[in-house]
């Protein structure tokens, strides 16, 4: 049975490590967004990559907000630690539906370079984008689940 202390440490962890995902999120999606309007790709390709990459952006927006929100409900204690958890997965759970929507373009992206190598610049842009969000989410999620591994 863990301490109230714990709880706290572990949900105070949970919050960080998603609000980190989601300003990772934020970061990536703004740097995207300005790189992928000059970038050398089909206009098909770079207009499906726009399209996803403002969707990171709308995701984080909304994690973000989210985020408050609870905060200021556990502040106020009108949440509770397994209410927390729920959200907080839902809020991990956008964040990834988000990443898994990019890649697909990134998937597009690689089959593109393969064929002409003026691709292989943005691709590899994509590729490290996602890889630095997956990185984020994996921390927000074992943080979520740590949370919700903890006995009453």
């Amino acid at each position: 049975m863990a301490s109230d202390k714990t709880r706290r440490n572990l949900l105070r962890a949970a919050i960080a490590a998603i609000r980190h995902c989601a300003d990772a999120m934020e970061a990536q999606a703004t740097s995207l967004l300005e790189a992928l309007p000059t970038a050398a790709i089909s206009e098909a390709l770079r207009a499906n990559a726009l399209e996803l990459t403002a969707g990171l952006k709308d995701a984080s927006g909304r994690v973000t907000f989210e985020l408050a929100l609870l905060q200021a409900e556990l502040a106020d204690q009108k949440a509770v630690a397994a209410t927390a958890v729920k959200r907080l997965s839902a809020m991990d759970a956008t964040m990834m539906a988000a990443v898994a929507a990019l890649t697909d373009v990134v998937d597009q992206l690689e089959a593109a370079a393969e064929r002409d190598e003026q691709y292989e610049p943005v691709f590899v842009l994509l590729i490290e984008a996602t890889g630095v969000l997956l990185q984020a989410l994996g921390e927000a999620r074992a943080a979520t689940e740590a949370l919700g591994a903890v006995k009453r």
